[in-house]
């Protein structure tokens, strides 16, 4: 398959070959083999063996057959790599990267070493004692030996710039070339032997070439080759100067200089001359000859390698002997078919049908061979625009020439006019209904605009729905709707009617199915159910709807003919309005309750215009207990200005009174404030759980709970009781207690701080604060009244923060404020 490959390329690149030295008889036959990834080292461990690594890590070995390779096994190492180097045994690779070196049995295929480095290491090469040579281009720019466990200590002198290349020869000494255009030669031990400095460039290459010498090869193309023994040096700059990227020593001793820039140059060993260049693309990595003589050059790329071929010419006509048929025939190279013709129409013998052994002449030159025993022979010999028939209907199977047939299978048609892929000739196979409009409908009709594309052909005036067309041309799953209700007849289409025969608006239906909860019972779910009956126009079907003549609610639990939106409650048929509640359930005591039996309440409702604005019970029950206590307190204030009035001026006693009602009418406001903020008449002013639970919001930011006690002012030391009755300790001990005494014209001195009962020599009132006004019961009830019953605990339990005593006395009106 390869050759056959390789021929194809060969042919298509014969115009644009590139010219080789005319001493050359090679020809460049392309690209034949390639492989994915980017080479970072290749090397023939045998002549039919080839090791290669590439960048990333991918360590293979491929057999290797004239240039194709068939990879043998793989290892991937899944590091940036550097180098390889094997073994003399060859059974060993040591492999460098960014991270260290691994070591690879190649027997075994496995790592059978792994060594990790602070830095990345360049190039390591084995010595003869089995050890390993690290080289750091970077960084130490030396080579340092390395036992397997740890650095021996042992290493080369550092190069002033760069280390660029390294190998080993004889009595493990190490070769070191950098960027300061310096080779160095080092012992075994470290001791630098020899510097050599005949480089304008520096090395880029050292390689050992197995007979006594180190080639040099450098940036600027300068070759260099010393003998280790006597250090004697030969030189030549290689034609195309470039930088030298790989230096192989062929079977045949020919140095093979492969460059960056994809050249190769063939030296001499035996002179040091250059004898052949080669071009190609990519980065040379190495090459070899064939058996026959035949060049390989295998080059890399930034993510492919690849194996280009040059080959032998014997007749020179640009086609490689190992590819051409003809090797002596300079007219012809190839004979696919083996009809002992060429393929090559111009040449000698060339045959028009160069793939069939049973075709050779084509008279018309219509394609098809003039030999009537043989393939494809031609029915039309004279026609060259037609050459089969292969239904026999007198039109060839060539459709769009000249009686030409467009059902070359169909003897019942041969026309199509619009192309639709069924034939004119009605009577005929798949004969076309509608012949002069593209359409693929199947069903109804072939031929016809079918705008779905389920097969049904759209209506029109000569075909109606009632003649089988689509009634719903826009949707493919449905195409028949019996009962003209706008559902289709297909169960499993969109919107499927589930009452084909009865036309109905419905598209739900509320029905009772089987809970999937392992309990076998009932529940009544929704589900869809179009095109059935549905008398009241709310979407569910009849027998599927609790209130079939009500479009209201579809619900209807307890089966009283009111709707579960609006029933109170859907379960008891008894039970309609939150009247018939309360009516019903005697023991509940929340504040709707209160409210529908309080006549009190229901009459202040009834005459307000807008109910939206009604205060809750409980606010209402509020506002009039307030509204009886500020009735009272006015009522005390004027008592107080009228006992005042004798002891004073006019126009102070007016003062007073003034003053008087002001206090009364700010407290009344205040009091009215706090009760409809908080549903009491005081305040607390930290963000307690007390306060949140009147505000209807308790556990969302405040701390703690009803402190009971918080009202009353700091402790006191308690009063002790005498064996005769008397208080001791009371703190009236040390005050002569008088009765009441009626007051003498002589009183003249007064406190600062007396009150105007005092200044007008009245009783002294109690002072009315915050912290001693009386809760709602308190006013009514004495203070030893009894917790409440406690309200029913919502199902989602206690409001966050919330204790079982607080619910007892504040959890309905906790109700109310969430409605």
């Amino acid at each position: 398959m390869r050759k056959t490959i390789a021929f194809v390329l060969a042919i298509l690149l014969i115009p644009v070959i590139p010219s080789v030295q005319a001493e050359s008889n090679l020809l460049d036959v392309g690209v034949i083999d390639s492989v994915d990834g980017r080479f970072v080292h290749t090397s023939f461990s045998s002549s039919s063996t080839l090791i290669t690594l590439t960048s990333t890590g991918n360590l293979s070995e491929h057999f290797w057959g004239s240039g194709e390779l068939i990879t043998q096994w793989s290892i991937e190492l899944n590091i940036s790599a550097n180098s390889a180097t094997p073994d003399s045994t060859g059974l060993q690779i040591a492999v460098s990267h960014t991270d260290g070196v691994y070591v690879i049995n190649t027997e075994l295929r496995v790592v059978s070493a792994i060594y990790n480095t602070s830095s990345s290491v360049d190039y390591v090469v084995w010595d003869t004692e089995g050890e390993l040579w690290l080289g750091f281009f970077g960084g130490e720019r030396k080579a340092k030996e390395f036992d397997g466990v740890d650095f021996t200590g042992y290493a080369t002198p550092s190069h002033n710039t760069a280390m660029t290349a390294m190998t080993i020869i004889s009595d493990n000494r190490i070769v070191t070339g950098g960027r300061d255009n310096l080779v160095k030669v080092t012992t075994q031990e470290g001791v630098l032997e020899r510097s050599l400095s005949d480089f304008s460039q520096y090395p880029s290459v050292i390689i050992n070439d197995g007979s006594g010498n180190i080639i040099v090869g450098c940036t600027n193309g300068d070759l260099f080759r010393y003998d280790f023994n006597d250090w004697s040096m030969e030189e030549l700059a290689i034609s195309s100067s470039q930088t030298i990227n790989s230096i192989t020593i062929a079977d045949n001793g020919k140095i093979l200089v492969g460059t960056q820039n994809g050249n190769l140059h063939i030296i001499d060993d035996v002179t040091f001359t250059e004898d052949e260049e080669y071009t190609s693309a990519g980065r040379v990595m190495t090459a070899t000859f064939g058996s026959e003589g035949q060049l390989y050059i295998i080059t890399t790329f930034s993510t492919s390698s690849k194996i280009r071929l040059y080959d032998l010419d014997s007749d020179s006509d640009g086609v490689s002997d190992s590819l051409d048929l003809f090797p002596l025939d300079s007219t012809e190279y190839s004979d696919q078919d083996g009809d002992g013709y060429g393929d090559n129409p111009d040449g000698t013998n060339p045959d028009t049908f160069p793939e069939d052994v049973s075709q050779w002449a084509d008279v018309d030159g219509d394609g098809f061979g003039d030999n009537p025993d043989g393939n494809s022979s031609d029915d039309f010999p004279t026609n060259p625009s037609q050459w089969k028939d292969t239904d026999g209907d007198g039109y060839g199977d060539n459709s769009n020439e000249e009686m030409g047939d467009r059902f070359p299978l169909e003897p019942t048609q041969w026309a199509d006019t619009d192309s639709d892929g069924f034939g004119d000739e009605v009577d005929g196979y798949n004969g076309d209904h509608c012949p002069e409009q593209n359409g693929f409908s199947e069903i109804d009709r072939k031929g016809c605009k079918d705008s779905d594309g389920d097969g049904y052909s759209d209506p029109t005036d000569d075909w109606t729905i009632g003649d089988g067309a689509d009634f719903s041309i826009y949707d493919k799953s449905q195409w028949i709707d019996s009962d003209g209700d706008g559902y289709g007849d297909n169960l499993s289409g969109n919107d499927a009617d589930t009452c084909p025969n009865t036309a109905g608006n419905s598209t739900n239906t509320y029905i009772p199915e089987i809970s999937d909860d392992g309990t076998l019972s009932l529940i009544y779910v929704v589900r869809e159910k179009f095109g059935c009956i549905d008398s009241d126009g709310d979407g569910f079907y009849d027998l599927g709807d609790d209130l079939p003549n009500d479009g209201r609610d579809y619900i209807d639990t307890d089966g009283d003919e009111v709707g579960k939106s609006r029933d109170y409650n859907d379960s008891n048929r008894l039970v309609q309005t939150e009247v018939d509640h309360c009516a019903q359930v005697s023991t509940d005591e929340t504040e709707m309750c209160l409210g529908i039996r309080s006549v009190d309440y229901q009459t202040y409702l009834s005459g307000l215009s807008n109910t939206d604005d009604a205060l809750s019970y409980y606010q209402w029950q509020l506002s009039e207990q307030e509204a009886e206590e500020e009735e009272a307190s006015s009522k005390q204030y004027w008592s107080t200005a009228a006992e005042i009035l004798p002891f004073l001026g006019a126009g102070f006693a007016s003062i007073v009174a003034v003053l008087l009602i002001y206090a009364a009418i700010g407290k009344s406001r205040r009091r009215r404030s706090l009760v409809k903020t908080y549903g009491l008449a005081f305040a607390n002013d930290d963000n307690s759980a007390e306060t949140e639970a009147l505000e209807g919001k308790a556990g969302l930011s405040a701390v703690g709970g009803v402190d009971s006690g918080k009202f009353w002012d700091d402790d006191v030391d308690p009063m002790e009781v005498a064996d005769d009755g008397d208080l001791i300790g009371g703190g009236f001990d040390d005050i002569d207690l008088k009765g009441s005494e009626e007051m003498t014209e002589t009183t003249e001195i007064m406190e600062e701080t007396a009150s105007l009962e005092e200044l007008a020599g009245m009783p002294t009132q109690s002072k009315v604060t915050e912290e001693n006004i009386p809760d709602i019961e308190s006013t009514t009830e004495p203070a030893s009244q009894e917790a409440p019953e406690a309200p029913p605990v919502p199902a989602e339990g206690l409001p966050d923060g919330w204790t079982m005593d607080q619910w007892k006395w504040y959890g309905a009106e906790w109700l109310a404020k969430q409605k």
